[in-house]
């Protein structure tokens, strides 16, 4: 009853002027019922100040879902670098049918909250390509953040996926985020899955990361896509902000039902 108050409302004002002077002689209405129409409203919105909390939630709702489409659009324009580049490490098939790409900064309290979930995921997922985009957003704050990035994006390119994937691990299970994370701890753990730190150049190879970052409009860490690796359009990209579990699993799912 509420919603159809201010629209009945306006129209009995409306209704209770006569045809000659509803509007002016340029269409709009007159300075006198322009100033009632005012009254009436503002009187209604104090009246009512759910209108204006309504209102609130359906625009931002709205704001959500164009920055949504916005970056799905420019996943696809960057599928490629998403899913191809040689110098990201990942984990899983390289001929995988479903993809999961995490942004990602090991001093990041919901990175460090969600790696499990994708640790799980990964064993529960054996066909799916799990692909890590080392985005050290804590590095100007924390050193141990841009040297972690740089240890792990090397790692992978001595050792490859399967070492990569223990130091990963590794790093997050220490439970040292939010600055106390060390680079003494990134070394041990360099050195206990195989590599010799001493050959070790800390080099920015996080740049173009932090680029594709940028282009697809994210903001914060953990940011994840789901998307399969062909036919790639709005409809089976799945984007997940922030530590989200659940739609995650449900991402993956329905991306590997549309692939079948």
């Amino acid at each position: 009853m509420k919603k159809l108050l201010l629209p009945i409302m306006l129209g009995a004002l409306l209704t209770g002027c006569n045809e000659t002077t509803t509007v002016n002689n340029n269409g709009d209405f007159t300075a006198q019922q322009k100033a009632q129409i005012e009254q009436i409203a503002s009187q209604y919105i104090i009246n009512h100040p759910e209108v204006l909390v309504k209102a609130s939630k359906t625009l931002q709702q709205q704001q959500m879902q164009a920055q949504q489409n916005d970056a799905k659009q420019a996943v696809i324009a960057n599928a490629d670098q998403l899913l191809k580049d040689k110098t990201t490490p990942f984990i899983g098939p390289k001929d995988a049918k479903v993809n999961v790409i995490e942004f990602f900064d090991y001093q990041c309290m919901y990175c460090s909250k969600i790696a499990d979930v994708v640790k799980q995921l990964e064993a529960k997922n054996p066909d799916v390509k799990f692909i890590f985009k080392e985005t050290p957003i804590f590095a100007s704050r924390w050193e141990a953040s841009k040297y972690a990035a740089d240890m792990g994006n090397w790692i992978y390119q001595q050792k490859g996926g399967a070492t990569y994937a223990k130091y990963h691990n590794a790093v997050f299970a220490t439970g040292k985020d939010e600055g106390k994370l060390t680079k003494q701890d990134i070394n041990t753990i360099a050195t206990s899955v195989g590599v010799d730190v001493s050959k070790f150049n800390v080099n920015n190879t996080f740049m173009n990361n932090f680029e594709l970052f940028s282009k697809l409009g994210f903001q914060g860490t953990p940011a994840l896509i789901v998307m399969p690796s062909n036919n790639i359009t709005e409809d089976n990209i799945h984007i997940i902000n922030g530590y989200n579990p659940d739609a995650l699993a449900k991402a993956i799912s329905d991306v590997k039902a549309s692939t079948k």
